[in-house]
């Protein structure tokens, strides 16, 4: 990446504190035409971006502080490091875009459907219902969640559990209504796993399109092979946001030592959701090849294919995964949770 002289004579200015909310640099740089941050090459690393004529150009962070003067501690230099953190949460970074709130505050920087929060309140209601009961009630889908709740013997017996609960909990009798407010703090946090969750199922849809395809193609060895790797590439991938869920579910399930716990629960849920949120965002580009293709051969299969080949075999082929990646330029732990 080249720079002009004007640029390179430019020294960023003193330190002067970022703002709260806003990657708000200051040195010219950072003016020039399509500039971010983005996370590029195996293993990912972040670099700086500009447009040059037809194409980009890139530069380390590193060196990009060297060229352009940044120096350490300055206004721009801290804003960098918050922009390599930042992009373990969005997918690039533009000078005026918002710090994530992951880094600012540890909340979520994305929104989730109605559903998801519903889905989160109603599985810890659930739970606490099969507390008091001491016996689990099991359902299978999201549709036997709702019949659950909606059933009046369970209205009811909801009551006395908020009472029994905050018994339990140390809680006055007559304020029971402030386990119901722990549950909802909860269920803020937990309804980002459920879209996540919802999220990674179009990997099994992935899963399922293989399979399917495995005929199609029966007549073409090499294609042939190429999704016999793929479909033993994907159980790894399948299985890796699958542990995260399954460990948190694990976490939470005991309702009553996570309302006692709740700071400690949020904390892990807050981890889980950036992992999982994490390895969805490095799915996004293979997902959106998959849309609205017929399971029959054509070149557009074929790129949906290949692409998601590509993509298995430098995370997973000789154990490697999205998330080892990840760790090897973890960003700051988020601040301690509030309740």
């Amino acid at each position: 990446m080249t720079n002009d002289s004007s640029q390179r004579d430019t020294p960023a200015p003193a330190p002067a504190g970022p703002r709260n909310t806003h990657f708000d640099f200051q040195a010219r740089v950072f003016q020039a035409p399509g500039a971010h941050f983005e996370l590029t090459g195996h293993p990912k690393k972040p670099m700086f971006a500009v447009d040059m004529g037809a194409g980009r150009g890139f530069i380390s962070l590193k060196h990009l502080r060297l060229t352009f003067f940044i120096e350490p501690g300055s206004h721009d230099d801290r804003l960098i490091d918050r922009a390599e953190a930042g992009l373990h949460f969005v997918p690039d970074i533009r000078p005026g875009d918002e710090i994530p709130n992951e880094i600012l505050d540890g909340t979520a920087s994305w929104t989730v459907a109605r559903k998801h929060k519903q889905i989160a309140r109603d599985r810890l209601q659930v739970q606490l219902l099969s507390w008091m009961s001491g016996k689990p009630i099991v359902y299978a889908s999201q549709d036997d969640l709702k019949k659950i709740m909606a059933d009046d013997a369970n209205k009811k017996s909801l009551k006395g559990a908020f009472t029994k609960a905050a018994v339990a909990l140390g809680i006055d009798p007559s304020e029971s209504e402030k386990v119901l407010d722990r549950i909802e703090t909860m269920a803020r946090e937990i309804c980002y796993i459920e879209a996540l969750r919802d999220r990674a199922g179009e990997l099994r849809k992935i899963q399922a399109n293989v399979a399917a395809l495995v005929k199609v193609y029966s007549s073409d060895p090499r294609a042939s092979a190429d999704l016999g790797r793929i479909k033993l590439l994907m159980v790894k991938a399948v299985a890796e946001t699958d542990d995260i869920f399954n460990n948190i579910d694990a976490e939470t399930a005991d309702v009553l030592s996570a309302l006692m716990a709740i700071d400690d629960i949020i904390r892990s849920v807050r981890r889980a959701r950036d992992d999982a949120h994490f390895i969805m965002m490095e799915w996004d580009p293979v997902l959106a090849k998959w849309q609205n293709l017929a399971m029959v051969r054509s070149q557009e299969v074929d790129k949906a294919l290949s692409m998601t080949y590509q993509f298995l075999a430098k995370r997973f082929a000789t154990g490697k995964s999205i998330m080892k990646s990840k760790a090897k330029a973890e960003p700051p732990k988020t601040p301690p949770a509030k309740s």
